[in-house]
């Protein structure tokens, strides 16, 4: 029960962990992305899309359908950054609308493509791969070392960001970049230029992020399928204090809710399996309401930044 509990942990942690850590970078650099759902969303479609219509190459097609995820991802925040960033309008506004647009245009698309009855089978998914001797391990193996191939990219993924956040000069610039924007741009920098790498890296992940539900987790798309994880993993950031480590403890504490929701449902205790799917995010919202404390965010975050100023 622990290893399958640890497990489905690790699982519905990852999609979380890897939009957060896009958003980490994006928000560090003063860019507050509220179309994280819709991007997630995107991806998990053009995921499906990809893998499907690659199915005859079986191997390539969930590799070519992250692709397309990440594209989607990466072309949506780059709509997102000429309102946000180059038009400079409100953030939550524009990513309220890109969140919207999402749900209605991918429910479209696939309907025309599959018809109201949809898809529920053929989509080429990633397969889970065993690591030799560690997933051999008692306890504990099986349930950290038994994942597709994206989980262990994810959390490959973190030391990277965090590297890359605090350890190089870009680094530096972009968290300069979302406490005083000013200031970094007498040093020569291009603030806008900043952002909008930023932006765009947390859209690619976001993509992948949705990819990962639709062909690795599950092999299959249903419209609005994110089900609010895009809005979870902003919440993860704020949990996380905007510290990519800080936000992976976030996500897996938020896995776990997930976890212990399907368990509790499979004991059959009678209890409406509704009240257990509110689990996770009635868990979410008392951390964060109690055991957070103050979360000072960057300075500049969501204020737009004109290359006049």
């Amino acid at each position: 029960m622990f290893e399958d509990i640890l497990s489905a942990t690790i699982r519905g942690a990852t999609p979380l962990l890897l939009a957060a850590l896009g958003e980490v970078v994006s928000q560090r650099a003063g860019v507050l992305n509220i179309g994280i759902e819709g991007m997630m969303l995107i991806g998990a479609f053009f995921g499906m899309v990809g893998s499907f219509y690659m199915a005859e190459f079986a191997v390539f097609a969930p590799w070519f359908g992250l692709l397309m995820a990440g594209l989607s991802g990466l072309i949506a925040a780059a709509l997102f950054a000429l309102f946000a960033i180059r038009f400079r309008g409100d953030q939550v506004i524009i990513g309220t609308a890109m969140t919207l647009l999402a749900l209605g245009l991918t429910e479209v698309i696939y309907q025309r493509l599959f018809g109201v009855t949809g898809i529920a089978q053929g989509v080429p998914a990633f397969p889970q791969i065993d690591i030799p001797l560690l997933s051999k391990i008692p306890y504990v193996g099986r349930s950290l070392f038994s994942h597709n191939i994206l989980v262990y990219i994810t959390f490959l993924l973190l030391p990277c960001v965090y590297f890359f956040l605090y350890h190089t000069q870009l680094g530096l610039r972009i968290r300069a970049c979302g406490e005083h924007p000013k200031a970094i741009a007498t040093t020569g920098s291009n603030v806008l230029r900043l952002r909008t790498f930023c932006l765009l890296f947390a859209g690619a992940m976001a993509g992948m992020a949705g990819a990962y539900l639709s062909i690795a987790d599950v092999p299959y798309f249903t419209p609005g399928m994110t089900v609010g994880r895009g809005f979870i993993a902003l919440a993860i950031v704020i949990f996380g204090k905007w510290h990519p480590v800080k936000a992976c403890g976030a996500a897996l504490l938020f896995g776990l809710g997930s976890a212990l929701d399907a368990r509790f449902q499979a004991l059959g205790w009678g209890i409406p399996y509704q009240l257990w799917l509110m689990l996770p995010y009635v868990l979410c919202l008392a951390v964060m309401a109690g055991f957070v404390g103050r979360a000072e965010a960057p300075l500049a975050l969501g204020k737009p930044y004109g290359e006049s100023e």
